[in-house]
């Protein structure tokens, strides 16, 4: 009688625990939903992250190509593009990327006006 009950109590507890599990997996799949939808964590605390490293390879690629076009040794522009993309501002680096390449086209000025 008493492997009866415990038969009983136990199948009655199963019952019980599957019943509950299954009313909270639709809460779970919208948490989960949410969550991928926010994105990352990273994303709410620094927004900026992305563009913050585009700007920085776009800067990287500009002086990659400047440094690829000087007349110099192999071991000179492998040092200089160690540093380049280490983010140090080297003394090595600085004498041949002293010259601003930025160029912005003037506007156009009509000498009739």
């Amino acid at each position: 009688m008493k492997k009866l009950t415990r038969h009983l109590l136990c199948g009655a507890f199963f019952l019980c625990a599957a019943t509950l599990s299954a009313q909270q997996t639709p809460q779970k799949d919208a948490l989960k939903k949410a969550e991928e939808e926010a994105g990352p964590l990273v994303f709410k605390f620094e927004p900026g992250l992305i563009a913050d490293k585009e700007a920085r390879r776009m800067a990287i690629l500009q002086k990659k190509a400047i440094i690829d076009t000087l007349d110099i040794s192999e071991s000179k522009r492998l040092k200089l593009l160690k540093d380049l993309y280490q983010g140090k501002e080297s003394k090595r680096l600085q004498k041949y990327l002293l010259a601003d390449n930025a160029y912005e086209e003037a506007e156009y000025q009509d000498p009739e006006k």
